[in-house]
């Protein structure tokens, strides 16, 4: 039977978009909802105020067979390129072909003729299909997905835009003899400070956020820039949830320099894994080659240890961000544990 791709349009055909991945993953896993978007809703959520995205489900013989949405973010610096992203599919090329033929000529008649993905909606969200290291936990957040949807992708003629790793390090005393000592560099100026982000305060510290993410992350692979609404939205997220203890704040005279966004439940939810998860690690360039990145990571390395921690993954780390992946990889109980990929077309 031929696949049918159809706008999931309707209320209705959205809760069968949301529920299609039960399908897949069964009770093993919650794929991410599609979110809100309606701004008159109050489950709107201003993450995504700036993009704009269509859900698709396919159908053969009146069966839900996988779902895509195609998105256009307005805020991504490249005018030509889209994404796609809350990929689901079984194993079948006919139906995750039609799934991007359908995503790809949404994005064409909106003169994006590149595109990227899986990304959903934004790369602040999720990001990427897991490829390799399938085994343990996985951090919340982060893609999972069947091992068959790599080659399935392949399959349909997408390639690879970019790998991007994640690190897993042991992270008790002794630390790294390396890191303590380039760390000490930037201790030595009276005019630093690090500080823990106040949750209190969303509004300000979303400003200083994406002051900061803005700052040093224009030249990553990736970047989206983010509006203070945004920063905001992002920790509003986290509070309530992720230990404030772990989001530090650098200033040097006074003013922000650099930041180290490390998560971790806490004692908030009961068997929590013991490892935290260093998602953003953002040094303005003036501020940078002197040291603030290992005193960023030592300081939160050693507030999670206090608190029981023993593992920080370092993710999601671009291959060709040479920097992080140098100091990741100076020090000696940092291992690679999972790959995940960006394909394009």
């Amino acid at each position: 039977m031929a696949v049918e791709v159809v706008q999931a349009a309707s209320e209705e055909a959205m809760k069968v978009f949301n529920a299609f991945p039960g399908a897949i993953y069964r009770n093993f896993f919650r794929a991410p909802r599609f979110p809100v978007m309606d701004r008159s809703s109050p489950h709107y959520d201003p993450m995504f105020g700036r993009a704009e995205a269509q859900p698709f489900l396919a159908l053969r013989n009146g069966l839900v067979m996988g779902r895509i949405a195609a998105c256009i973010n307005h805020a991504l610096p490249d005018k030509q390129t889209g994404f796609f992203g809350y990929f689901e599919s079984f194993d079948d090329p006919a139906v995750a072909g039609a799934l991007l033929s359908a995503a790809a000529g949404w994005l064409y008649a909106r003169k994006r003729n590149r595109m990227i993905g899986p990304v959903d909606l934004t790369p602040h969200e999720r990001l990427g299909l897991l490829v390799e290291g399938f085994g343990g936990r996985h951090q919340p957040g982060l893609p999972y997905n069947p091992p068959y949807y790599a080659a399935l992708l392949e399959r349909c003629g997408l390639k690879t835009e970019m790998n991007l790793y994640a690190y897993r390090c042991g992270i008790g005393p002794p630390y790294p003899e390396k890191l303590v000592r380039v760390a000490a560099r930037a201790g030595r100026n009276e005019n630093l400070l690090l500080r823990q982000l106040n949750f209190n305060d969303l509004e300000g510290e979303g400003e200083i956020f994406s002051e900061l993410h803005n700052g040093a992350m224009a030249e990553i692979w990736g970047f989206v820039p983010l509006s203070p609404e945004e920063g905001t939205a992002i920790l509003q997220r986290l509070k309530g949830i992720y230990d404030p203890g772990l989001v530090l704040v650098a200033e040097v005279d006074g003013r922000p320099a650099g930041l180290c966004l490390a998560l971790h439940p806490g004692s908030r939810i009961p068997f929590a894994r013991p490892d935290a998860r260093l998602a953003v690690l953002a040094v303005l360039p003036r501020f940078r080659f002197r040291g603030l990145e290992a005193a960023l990571i030592l300081e939160c390395a050693r507030r999670a240890w206090r608190r029981g921690i023993t593992g920080m993954e370092f993710s999601l780390v671009s291959e060709n961000n040479w920097m992080m992946n140098n100091i990741i990889q100076s020090m000696e109980r940092a291992r690679k544990n999972r790959v995940y990929r960006v394909y394009k077309l």
